[in-house]
């Protein structure tokens, strides 16, 4: 094996008249390189990404809501958060929630939401609605006693469509008939003080989600009580398990937040896959360089393998050899390729930066992906196999030219010009 290893290095390195060839060599050990990068910070972004909404979604809903079947009210949902609690441990805080949709409107704007009851106190032990509040928004809630007093908070980009800000007066228009002297009208306007701005960095919430408190959701309405209770686990992962218990041992419906989200969550896993398989194809494209490159050394040492053949050496030393070689190629492309990418993955702001700066564009607009930096993850599992992924390419793409240049006879070789 020492002669193989020795043979296999003065291969690489070549002749002044193989220069050529060595030439070959590097773009062959390029190729996995890059490949190799590209497959750590993208599968490293895919996976920050990933991390960061889950964390997300997670802070924004509920790990688990409960509702009374067949969509009945709530009317004492303190009870009902009682039994909960007593049924299941795991609950860190719960609070009502009531939701209705309806109309928002201010001057000559007017737009659809659906606005979401809480009570202040407890949602703020439950979701991330309280941290949500922008620079501009203000404190969560007022408990106003009138409707002209009641208040609002709005999410960031509903906010922005009707170009309401904090203390803007905003109509809310639901379907609850009005009585009037006249008779009963159908509709009811109701003017809210906007308290607070909320961006949750969720598209949904921004663009649809309004909050009150759970006495003005009542007003609205015009029913008493709740439509269910959202929970708050120790770990959102035990969601499924607290809504099984909840159904067996309550009258209630329990749905969990990856119910919720299961299929955007399905599609971020589906997209990471396909990142994947796409850029294991431009190590396949290195790995039939490779190929190429140990043909041409074969093609140019067939004089050599003659001569090794007529010294003693067998077809299976000449095929360790040139294996040798290949993996040579592809393991010194792979280990570059992994510290390059473990530190372009780690320090992918600041590269992000430089670029946008250099050529005067915007990489990353934090409006349109609600995060302030491009998040990464490395995770040395994936890192893992990668690596395993390369070496395995660039081990097969070595077997043809290998085994090709085992088989030469030795009385052909030498004859070889």
């Amino acid at each position: 094996m020492r002669f193989e290893w020795y043979a296999a290095s003065r291969y690489l390195r070549g002749k002044r008249k193989t220069r050529f060839i060595s030439l070959i060599t590097l773009i062959s050990v390029a190729g996995v390189s890059v490949g190799v990068i590209a497959l750590i910070v993208v599968m490293s972004v895919m996976t920050g990404f990933d991390i960061a909404l889950r964390e997300t979604i997670i802070g924004n809903r509920a790990h688990v809501t409960v509702v009374l079947p067949a969509g009945q009210r709530m009317d004492d949902y303190a009870s009902v958060i009682g039994e909960v609690r007593a049924a299941c441990p795991e609950v860190l805080a719960a609070g009502p929630i009531t939701q209705v949709e309806g109309l928002l409107k201010m001057g000559r704007d007017t737009t659809g939401a659906i606005i979401l009851g809480v009570d202040p106190a407890l949602e703020a032990e439950v979701t991330d609605l309280a941290r949500n509040l922008t620079k501009e928004g203000g404190r969560m809630f007022g408990a106003g006693k009138l409707p002209g007093e009641k208040e609002v908070v709005l999410g960031y980009r509903l906010a922005h469509r009707i170009g309401a800000r904090v203390g803007s007066e905003v109509g809310v228009i639901t379907d609850r008939p009005t009585v009037t002297p006249f008779g009963v009208r159908p509709g009811n306007q109701v003017y809210l003080t906007v308290s607070g701005i909320s961006q949750a960095k969720m598209s949904d919430f921004d663009s649809l989600y309004a909050f009150v408190d759970i006495q003005t959701a009542e007003m609205l309405t015009g029913r008493p009580g709740a439509d269910g209770i959202h929970l708050k686990l120790t770990d959102p992962f035990l969601a499924d398990a607290v809504a099984n218990r909840v159904e067996e041992a309550l009258p209630y419906r329990a749905e969990t937040w990856y119910q919720n989200q299961e299929a955007f969550l399905e599609a971020l896993k589906q997209e990471k896959l396909a990142m994947f398989i796409i850029l294991v194809f431009i190590i396949l494209v290195a790995a039939f360089n490779i190929t190429s490159t140990l043909i041409m050394i074969v093609m140019e040492k067939r004089r050599d393998i003659g001569i090794l053949r007529t010294l003693g050496s067998s077809s299976w030393s000449i095929l360790r050899l040139f294996v040798l070689e290949g993996l040579m190629i592809g393991v010194g492309g792979t280990l570059i390729g992994v510290v390059a990418g473990t530190l372009l993955a780690h320090n992918i702001n600041p590269v992000a930066e430089f670029i946008a700066g250099l050529f005067g564009i915007d990489l990353f607009n934090s409006t349109i992906y609600y995060f302030d930096g491009i998040p990464v993850a490395v995770v040395p599992f994936d890192i893992f196999w990668i690596t395993i992924s390369a070496v395995a390419l660039t081990f097969l793409s070595t077997l043809y030219p290998a085994w090709s240049a085992a088989r030469l006879n030795p009385v052909d070789a030498l004859r070889y010009e």
